[in-house]
């Protein structure tokens, strides 16, 4: 302010007449609205008295002027239909005529809180001013001018609503403390003219505030993951009140909160794919995250859809803690009965486990909309769902011997499942390929790009959920080099390697392509399953040997004559005839 002072005093005395004509108002100008009926009013007093005080202008190119201050008083001179004006001429800067257009407008009694807002944002965008440099220059408290500053972040809608008088400042500060979709949502739902229920307007702003907080709002204890950066997040509640109730807080930030929760489900349904080797993925009963599904699916993994509703897995007892208990007896007492819960939690996960061995039952990993966790189902059950119940008698042997197949089905099986993770994370780009493809041989291949390749084809980092368009498909294809033509065609064989299951027609090919890029990781995973499939086949082949000695021996017992026993026969017929006597 000092600043501009100076330069308006340096010049004062040179005041000159310009025209009309050859004035234009300054991008410079924070203030966008003028009230119409107070313009009409200074023009009316203009053609009275004329203009009083001069404005201030510069000179910019083609002889014309551009105004630093005074804009309402030109805008009156044109409603009055005067020719000229008094104006200073000063030779200033495009900073130093910025800083003198926001400060003058400023200092003026009519100017919105959004017109502020927008140029304390201009200052400090400027890079030579700060909250504190604002607060000197302004005479404003430095909470005052950090206000303000938050009504830059309101959606125009909102803001529109701020600068009408139509919406309060304290109300207006509790909405943009939110993002964009929420306040959307808030203006939509509540604040746009027109509405007729669960109106906000009039409302004051600490009952606006609790109104957000409970609608748009997600309490964070309804969550599992790690929330250590949520306890410093500004869109956290509890960073945003003076005074909190305690817990984690509610999030604010949709987006924010459902990256984190698909990050973590994701993150704990891979783990516990890892510790369950033989357990297989698959979408919740009653819904599911489809978020965590697309990305497994891209990670590799195949999520299936059961047919029918699964048996939970057994749930692990939770021990108890000593302060929750007001002594050691009660302690003590509660811990053994932890104890016989968690024995019985043990037996009925090993009998699970061993009916999953057997082939009675098959295990699952559950998305969940919220959560993933295990469950199972009856294969018999699952068959007569799909249709295929046997009418005929299996045999035991028989049952042992489908058994056995089926183990060596899965061996493969999961071979196939874990070379197809392999293969994702393997990089063949250095590899030479083949002769050179059609245009639109590669452009319909790009489909098939992972996304850890869009560098290599000139695309820039567009976050994790960023797909190739049509446009930069086109633009691809125009300057391929034969480096980024392998990379395309490598993808794509890659792409369709997803169908491979068990032996058919892909896996073979899937095995063949593991055997030349990775042939030591392939060798690892085949041996690790086969080594788990001797062992089932051992035990199998031993169970099979006790029921052939058990058949075999009720084999000669059957074939063995029965001897006659005359004495028996001699000895009941006279008895008979004694009694009868």
């Amino acid at each position: 302010m000092i600043m501009a002072t100076t330069a308006v005093q340096a010049v004062e005395k040179n005041i000159t007449s310009v025209a009309l004509a050859d004035i234009q108002p300054s991008n410079y100008n924070p203030r966008k609205n003028f009230d119409e009926t107070s313009l009409a009013e200074l023009a009316e007093s203009i053609r009275r008295q004329g203009v009083l005080q001069p404005i201030g202008v510069r000179p910019i190119e083609d002889n014309r002027f551009e105004i630093v201050f005074g804009e309402r008083r030109y805008r009156a001179s044109l409603m009055a239909e005067l020719t000229e004006i008094p104006a200073i001429v000063m030779e200033i800067s495009d900073e130093t005529a910025e800083e003198m257009a926001i400060t003058e407008n400023l200092q003026r009694k009519d100017v919105t809180p959004i017109e502020e807002a927008n140029a304390y944002q201009k200052l400090i965008d400027s890079g030579r001013h700060d909250v504190q440099s604002l607060t000197v220059q302004f005479g404003k408290t430095e909470a005052y001018i950090r206000t303000r500053l938050k009504f830059v972040s309101l959606i125009p809608e909102i803001a529109l609503l701020l600068e009408q008088d139509e919406l309060t400042i304290s109300v207006a500060t509790e909405i943009c403390r939110y993002g964009e979709d929420i306040q959307h949502d808030i203006y939509d739902k509540h604040l746009r003219e027109g509405l007729t229920f669960n109106s906000w307007r009039g409302m004051k702003a600490s009952e606006v505030a609790k109104n957000i907080e409970r609608s748009y709002t997600t309490d964070l204890n309804r969550y599992s993951f790690d929330k250590t950066l949520c306890l410093s997040c500004p869109h956290n509640t509890n960073n945003m009140m003076l005074f909190c109730e305690g817990g984690c807080g509610n999030c604010a930030n949709r987006s924010c909160l459902d990256e984190m929760q698909t990050s973590y489900l994701m993150e704990k349904a891979v783990q516990i794919m890892g510790q369950r080797p033989l357990a297989l993925l698959c979408r919740g009963f009653y819904g599911s995250n489809e978020k965590v599904v697309e990305c497994l699916v891209a990670s590799g993994f195949e999520v299936e859809n059961l047919p029918m509703r699964p048996n939970d897995y057994p749930e692990e007892p939770e021990a108890p803690q000593v302060e929750d208990y007001e002594n050691t007896e009660e302690y003590a007492e509660a811990y053994k009965e932890y104890e016989k819960e968690l024995s019985d939690y043990n037996e009925e996960c090993e009998e699970v486990n061993r009916r999953g061995e057997a082939g009675e039952i098959t295990l699952y990993v559950t998305i969940e909309r919220n959560d993933v966790s295990l469950c199972y189902v009856e294969n018999a059950e699952m068959q007569t769902v799909a249709g295929e119940t046997q009418e005929t008698v299996v045999s035991p042997i028989e049952k042992l011997e489908k058994q056995d197949k089926r183990n060596k089905e899965i061996a493969l099986e999961k071979t196939v499942e874990d070379t197809k993770k392999q293969i994702l994370e393997v990089d063949m780009t250095e590899t030479k390929f083949g002769a050179d493809e059609d245009k639109m041989i590669y452009f319909f291949m790009l489909s098939s790009l992972r996304k850890e390749h869009f560098e290599a084809v000139g695309i820039e980092d567009k976050g994790s959920y960023y797909y190739l368009t049509n446009e930069d498909k086109m633009r691809i294809i125009e300057n391929l080099t034969a480096k980024q033509k392998a990379v395309i065609r490598r993808d794509f064989l890659i792409a369709n390697f997803k169908d491979a299951f068990g032996s058919n027609a892909i896996a073979t090919l899937l095995l063949d392509f593991a055997k030349k890029h990775m042939p030591d990781r392939l060798a690892d995973i085949q041996n690790g399953y086969n080594e788990i499939y001797e062992k089932r086949h051992h035990r199998i082949e031993e169970k099979k040997a006790v029921l052939l000695v058990l058949e075999q021996a009720k084999q000669e017992d059957a074939e063995q004559p029965e001897e006659p026993q005359p004495e028996a026969e001699t000895q009941t017929e006279p008895q008979t005839e004694e009694i009868a006597a």
